[in-house]
């Protein structure tokens, strides 16, 4: 019978904020709630969700950031002290926050692996970082958060099917009544390469209504580099963009303000920031790719990410008709309600119980 799970420490080495440590914490959370004792185990970590202490959390030093030159070791420490532990409190079972190929070679017990995209492998990129192949041929099962992902594991790794179970991440059920709606459109995330925020910008600068009428802010990961202020400083729409950080608390007020919020990704795992703005009382405009109609169905206003035209016509259509922005916030509200931390543990749980 399996009763106590180990999540291991990588992710929270490897990542302050972000979509894969909120989905560890919040299912280590719920688990915990429907009576099973899962503990997360990150003895040095960098991340902004062990602010608090927690019973079900393990953690001795949690940083701002990492010394310069001490990733490694400080991985070697984690792991080495996860491995005592595991002898100590003989877990029934591991699963891995992330892909941890040291800690898997000395363990004796069976782990599980989530795997949460494969972009890499669909850009044809090699990751030096991660070998994924051993972790994802010696787990006993894997987890998908989505139907494209385990798409992409069968085609890549030739996984069989019966070793793969597609399972949702969650997102918190509190609906956030939207506020006042002020004059600007919100992207969230990453900006580099695949994540396609050129086109976005070349969109917004190819239109008159929405440089007059509209600002855009983006949110998080890293402020603007010098040649991406020089690209808007071409497009003459350098004082229409600016960049903002923060926590959840923060970025769930922006979306609750603002009058849009746009993903022009060309390929992802999952996608939560649309899945949060549409909590928040903020209507969507994505890609219209498989993983975002596979998870936003008819809650977003779909475009072509690679035609600059599409882009502006369906960001202008949305923002010049308020009627629509009501109906595209209703819908939002009953879509993220589909995705529950609650479900997404029930679940998991019976792939633990599968193992048995």
């Amino acid at each position: 019978m399996i009763r106590k799970i180990l999540f291991d420490h990588s992710i929270f080495l490897h990542q302050k904020i972000g979509g894969i440590s909120n989905y560890i914490f919040n299912l280590n959370k719920n688990l915990n709630k429907i009576g099973l004792k899962s503990v997360i185990f990150a003895p040095i970590s960098i991340s902004n969700l062990f602010s608090k202490k927690n019973k079900h959390i393990i953690n001795f030093y949690n940083l701002k950031s990492l010394p310069l030159f001490t990733t490694r070791i400080s991985y070697l420490i984690n792991n080495i002290v996860t491995l005592i532990y595991i002898f100590l409190k003989k877990p029934d079972l591991v699963h891995l926050s992330y892909y941890n190929n040291f800690l898997i070679k000395f363990i004796k017990i069976p782990y599980v692996l989530t795997i949460y995209d494969l972009i890499h492998e669909r850009l044809n990129i090699h990751q030096k970082k991660f070998d994924k192949r051993f972790p994802i041929q010696n787990a006993k099962k894997i987890i998908c958060i989505s139907n494209q992902t385990k798409n992409d594991l069968i085609k890549f790794y030739k996984v069989k099917k019966n070793k793969i179970k597609v399972i949702y991440l969650g997102i918190n059920q509190q609906k956030i009544l939207y506020q006042r709606k002020k004059k600007y459109i919100i992207y969230v995330g990453a900006r580099e390469g695949y994540k396609n925020f050129n086109n976005f910008i070349l969109a917004y600068s190819r239109s008159e209504f929405l440089k007059k009428n509209y600002k855009i802010l983006s949110f998080g990961h890293k402020d603007f580099t010098d040649k991406e202020k020089n690209f808007f400083k071409n497009l003459k729409i350098l004082n229409k963009i600016s960049y903002i950080s923060g926590d959840y608390t923060r970025l769930n007020k922006i979306y609750s303000q603002s009058s849009l919020l746009v993903s022009p990704s060309l390929l992802e795992g999952f996608g939560l920031p649309p899945l949060e703005a549409m909590r928040c009382g903020c209507p969507v405009a994505t890609s219209n790719i498989k993983i975002f109609r596979e998870i936003y169905g008819n809650a977003s206003i779909f475009f072509n990410p690679k035609n600059v035209t599409d882009i502006k016509n369906k960001i202008e259509k949305i923002l010049k008709s308020t009627s629509l922005q009501k109906r595209q916030i209703a819908k939002g509200y009953r879509k993220f309600k589909e995705f529950k931390w609650s479900k997404c543990a029930v679940q998991t749980l019976n792939v633990y119980k599968s193992l048995n």
